[in-house]
């Protein structure tokens, strides 16, 4: 009977910290939508990001579609290299003003 006590007092308790743990994580490490929040590990790796984000920036700004879709393309796996860092809704927002730009300037069918 003492086992079992134990046993039931122990899993509430485990399930009471696992309740707490997803509470903290969800509303300290993601933006409330479930995305979670990263941050860069160095300013060098933040400022190595913006370099390359205002490159593919400057490619959009002089019509050069291909080019800028192809440096977004590469920045998707740049999380493998921790000398740049490129947040994920700054990468997003840049793929979304290249579709807007595209559908501006494509041709009437």
């Amino acid at each position: 009977m003492k086992f079992l006590r134990f046993a039931l007092i122990s899993i509430l308790v485990m399930f009471v910290g696992m309740v707490l743990w997803m509470a903290y994580f969800f509303y300290f490490r993601t933006d409330q939508k479930g995305h979670v929040i990263r941050e860069a590990d160095s300013p060098v790796a933040a400022a190595n990001g913006q370099r390359v984000l205002a490159r593919a920036d400057a490619l959009l700004a002089s019509g050069a579609y291909t080019p800028a879709r192809t440096l977004l393309d590469s920045l998707r796996d740049a999380d493998l290299d921790p000398n740049t860092f490129i947040a994920t809704d700054e990468l997003m927002q840049r793929y979304d003003s290249l579709r807007a730009k595209q559908r501006r300037n494509a041709p009437a069918q």
